[in-house]
């Protein structure tokens, strides 16, 4: 847990370095996109290294890593384009990307139940904030980095359904 934390506030201090060194806002559909991007990008990684650590299944664990990689490269795609623009954010709240404590908690099969089932959920409201951006967004930088990472989101989503399936859990779970 305590790796986690520090990496919220390595990657928060980031966002805040790009944040401060820029001066100019961008529109409000670009700034909410850059920031609730930027916390799904940041909640991905922290619960793809747990699920790293703590999934009991090595499908899970491997997604979980995918997960770390994948999200990695998205937010350091976005940071740059948001320090390419000169776009000045507000840091979003280190407590937005934290993992669930029930995540936290749980451990073996039900980690690997919950951990999966949050995915699916998680993938699914990305994919909708990705969509929206490509008709919400002006900028065209950021509209075109949307429909780039659409495709690899719905992959995202297609094996956490598979892997769901075959731990064979169907609930929701409670966030």
């Amino acid at each position: 847990m305590k790796k986690i934390i520090a990496y919220l506030i390595v990657l928060g201090a980031i966002i805040t370095q790009v944040s401060f060194a820029q001066s100019k806002t961008p529109d409000p559909a670009s700034a909410d996109f850059i920031t609730n991007a930027t916390v799904a990008n940041m909640k991905e990684i922290v619960t793809g290294k747990l699920a790293g650590t703590k999934a009991k299944d090595a499908e899970v664990k491997k997604y979980g890593d995918q997960m770390v990689e994948h999200h990695k490269m998205a937010t350091k795609q976005m940071m740059a384009l948001v320090k390419a623009k000169g776009y000045k954010l507000p840091k979003p709240p280190v407590e937005a990307a934290a993992p669930d404590s029930m995540l936290v908690n749980a451990s073996g099969a039900e980690f690997d139940r919950m951990y999966m089932t949050m995915m699916v959920a998680d993938h699914q409201k990305t994919i909708e904030l990705f969509e929206t951006a490509t008709h919400t967004v002006p900028e065209p930088d950021l509209k075109a980095f949307a429909v780039k990472t659409l495709p690899l989101l719905k992959q995202h989503l297609v094996q956490a359904q598979a892997i769901v399936s075959k731990l064979g859990t169907t609930g929701a779970v409670t966030q």
